[in-house]
């Protein structure tokens, strides 16, 4: 996981003001807290709570909406209502009017972007990805120095250029993949093989 603060915080702001990474990856433990900063990052004005319980309960059943049982949407409508809202409130993560039945995100919240590494079991992370390509890499080049067969028929400036555009490839492909785990982005929320602390 990556925590990033954009630029549109306050310079005002103390060191107080900020959220930790601590508490940041304590909330983030929880997948319907998760789901629920995904989607108040998607809106700027306040939203209700039981608008809010239908989008994370769709989520978490993998429906749309219009096809979640009253029993789907209640579950997890209690579970916000008694939980989540108010330790999220008390992080400073949203600002929760539990008598209007309304929650926003923070400007404290909207400040911070967070990127989740999701890595299926099958995959490879792209730490050890760059890793092995940086070895891969290093071991042609080394070979075309040695002047090896078949690899010193190539010219060396097209090993370098070889080179050159894999890490390039690479880096996009990392870059498309990263904007698709960012929490409040359109569509829905990442979702992150952690085990579940309690929904």
């Amino acid at each position: 996981m990556s925590i990033e603060e954009t630029d549109h915080v306050d310079e005002s702001e103390t060191a107080e003001d900020d959220l930790s990474e601590d508490t940041l990856y304590s909330v983030l433990s929880n997948r319907r807290r998760r789901y629920t900063i995904h989607y108040l990052k998607q809106r700027e004005e306040p939203v209700s709570v039981q608008d809010l319980a239908e989008r994370v309960a769709a989520w978490e059943n993998d429906k749309r909406p219009s096809e979640i049982t009253s029993q789907e949407r209640k579950r997890v409508y209690v579970s916000l209502y008694q939980s989540h809202l108010d330790t999220l409130d008390g992080e400073g993560i949203v600002e929760y009017d539990s008598d209007a039945g309304t929650v926003r995100l923070s400007d404290r919240m909207r400040a911070v972007d967070i990127y989740l590494e999701v890595v299926p079991k099958e995959s490879v992370p792209w730490s050890l990805y760059y890793a092995g390509l940086s070895a891969a890499n290093a071991l042609v080049l080394a070979l075309a120095w040695l002047e090896v067969r078949p690899f010193d028929a190539v010219p060396d400036l097209a090993w370098g250029a070889v080179v050159l555009a894999s890490f390039a490839l690479s880096a996009f492909a990392q870059l498309y993949s990263s904007r698709q785990m960012r929490l409040g982005d359109e569509g829905p929320p990442p979702d992150v093989n952690l085990s579940e602390s309690g929904a």
